[in-house]
């Protein structure tokens, strides 16, 4: 059996895209239930995503009997006309197919676990709600996906169980996103900081599943290294008993969002310190060069009386002084002339 802290994987593919530390950051389009079971506007949601340019657009599919118990009948009559079917969801997925995103889907309950297989969705998604469910998450690791898992409302030895629980289906290709379960959630209860450990609990790839009213914890997060951003989006607004629309994206701004996100990571670079290639000028103009303080005639032994280091550093660097001290001139410098090595007996 795999061990729930060592042995997964630190990068795996989701369909075409690599997931892991070297690959850009998937971005997943969380249509939710924001179509609100009217299929069309689920597709106006699918281009949406797609003309944004995000990576994966998902929805949620569940039977509301077999969710919600009768006890919350507010809940299950706010669900209940937000349902899609199966055939909506394979138009949805090819909807996808055609636009370039991949399609996820969120199951919520157990009878639709064998709509994630015959959609044959390249990934698992797992909602925060399955907390202290391993039953069910060892359900949906046993078809042998990759799973992203949100942990909104977790604690260390909730992911834990988690991720024993996909060890135990014998799946090791696990992203874990940091997530608030509030909508939207305030920014002191936003706690980025817990992305760094999820990464130490197992070596994955760590995201964020955001649910707040902009984007800015999502740029954070990025610059922080999530590998995997969720974002909600939205094309309608101020609907009433319903709260993804408050922490949602929407045509007005995901694109922007999008791209934002793409120039982080392109700010982000390599863990390396080295000049970059737009520095070259820069290597030059702004630095300093050892330079004749006053005429010096041929003859004369150099101390450190006789230079001064100013711009531009198209000369011997004031560092490379040593080479020079207590060397004759051959030749007559001039003041604020480079000195060099030419120049020297």
């Amino acid at each position: 059996m795999l061990n729930p802290v060592t042995d997964f994987a630190p990068s795996f593919r989701i369909g075409r895209r690599e997931i892991g530390p070297a690959a850009p950051c998937l971005i997943i389009a969380e249509a939710g239930v924001s179509h609100f079971g009217d299929i069309s506007l689920a597709r106006d949601l699918v281009d949406l995503a797609a003309n944004a340019g995000a990576d994966a657009f998902k929805t949620q599919i569940f039977d509301v009997e077999r969710l919600i118990a009768r006890r919350a009948d507010d809940w299950r009559e706010r669900l209940r006309p937000r349902n899609l079917t199966l055939d909506q969801c394979e138009e949805l997925q090819e909807r996808c197919v055609s636009r370039g995103l991949l399609f996820l889907a969120t199951a919520h309950d157990e009878s639709r676990i064998p709509w994630l297989v015959h959609l044959d969705v390249p990934a698992m998604k797992v909602g925060s709600g399955e907390r202290h469910n391993p039953a069910f998450i060892r359900a949906l690791a046993a078809l042998g996906k990759p799973m992203i898992v949100s942990t909104g409302m977790y604690r260390e030895h909730d992911v834990r169980q988690a991720l024993h629980a996909c060890a135990q289906s014998g799946c090791r290709e696990v992203a874990l996103l940091h997530c608030v379960t509030a909508y939207p959630s305030p920014d002191e209860a936003l706690n980025l900081r817990a992305m760094d450990v999820l990464s130490q609990i197992a070596p994955v790839p760590v995201g964020w599943s955001d649910h707040t009213a902009d984007a800015l914890a999502v740029y954070a997060a990025v610059a922080r290294g999530a590998r995997v951003i969720e974002k909600h989006i939205t094309i309608l607004r101020n609907v009433p008993n319903a709260q993804d629309w408050k922490v949602s994206a929407g045509p007005e701004d995901f694109a922007g969002i999008v791209k934002a996100i793409r120039r982080i990571e392109a700010m982000l670079g390599r863990a390396t310190k080295e000049p970059a290639a737009c520095e070259g000028p820069g290597e030059v103009w702004a630095t300093k060069s050892l330079v004749a303080a006053r005429d010096l005639d041929a003859g004369h032994r150099i101390t450190s009386a006789d230079v001064l280091a100013k711009r531009p550093g198209d000369g011997l660097s004031p560092d490379r002084f040593g080479e020079i001290e207590g060397r004759v001139l051959r030749s007559r410098v001039a003041a604020e002339d480079a000195i060099r090595l030419d120049d020297l007996v």
